[in-house]
């Protein structure tokens, strides 16, 4: 099932799928940057047969960009470098206004206790959804984060905030695509096309504004926060700060690590990460026991 939900920027759409009453977790799977939901199959197809599946594409990637130039510009949008139509307000995104959207769409869903799985930037939205201390039926309780974007690394924000300009002109996504072959290895081999193509097409003021949103985000106050079980897995990124930020916070956070693959490790090595994420669920929220039999030895291309 396809559905949107209505903001100031635009449509934000998602999809669910899988058993709407299982007794276990229902799960939200959160792109990362300049990516959009269908990077995130791999997950649908390893839990969905037991878990109920919810899919966004973050405001303004994916199908949640509405920038059709009809003739008529209103206020709050301007034309496109690349054409079309595009909201200021994505250009002056905050992470917590993803945050906002997963919140309002889990609720909108009626999700049960939802767990927030996020990669990549994904990662960050997930840290800021479970920062929000609410209550209610709807609300997540727990939050995956697979080789998240930088987290506490000034380094990593550094590098983001120095982004924002040249993505901002990046019309031809020239600048997207040498990004992403930095995030693979040269073993790497899945989606390799597909996700490097997917970056380069995203609007050049939806990347330069989640660019500025990642350096601006303050990890270490929303990881003080959370007062929920978190699991991280790394890949190949240089976010390691993160374990000792958590743990002198007293956060619940359980580490993994993979190993052979880049920085979608959820697409290149889901041998290694499905089973963490099972395990995880199975020990830290014992009341929502994953007890489903895994597919990844007998899964379909990737």
């Amino acid at each position: 099932m396809s559905a949107e939900l209505h903001t100031s920027v635009g449509p934000v759409r998602y999809s669910i799928s899988g058993p709407a009453a299982s007794g276990r977790a229902d799960l939200v799977l959160i792109h990362g940057w300049c990516c959009e939901r269908s990077v995130m199959a791999t997950l649908r197809e390893e839990f969905g047969a037991h878990h109920r599946i919810l899919e966004i594409d973050l405001r303004g990637h994916g199908e949640s960009l509405d920038a059709q130039d009809d003739g008529s510009m209103g206020v709050g949008y301007r034309r496109s470098v690349s054409g079309g139509i595009v909201p200021e307000g994505l250009q002056s995104v905050r992470i917590e206004d993803y945050a906002d959207d997963v919140r309002a769409v889990c609720a909108r869903a009626r999700l049960h206790r939802p767990v927030l799985i996020g990669h990549s930037m994904g990662a960050l939205v997930v840290l800021a959804a479970l920062a929000e201390r609410a209550l209610g039926a709807h609300i997540p309780t727990a939050g995956v984060l697979l080789d998240p974007a930088p987290v506490v690394s000034p380094e990593g924000k550094q590098f983001w905030a120095d982004a924002v300009e040249p993505l901002g002109r990046d019309i031809s996504g020239a600048w997207r695509r040498a990004f992403a072959a930095r995030l693979f290895l040269p073993t790497d081999r899945a989606s390799r096309v597909t996700v490097t193509e997917a970056m380069a097409r995203t609007r050049p003021e939806v990347a330069a504004g989640a660019a500025a949103a990642m350096a601006a985000f303050d990890g270490e106050s929303a990881l003080k926060a959370v007062d929920r079980p978190l699991l991280v897995i790394h890949g190949n990124t240089a976010e390691r700060a993160i374990g000792t930020a958590a743990r002198d916070a007293r956060v619940d956070l359980t580490s993994g690590q993979t190993v052979g693959s880049g920085h979608f490790i959820h697409l290149e090595v889901p041998d290694q990460v499905m089973p963490m994420i099972r395990r995880w669920m199975r020990v830290a929220l014992p009341e929502q026991d994953s007890g489903d039999e895994p597919t990844h030895g007998r899964r379909a291309s990737r």
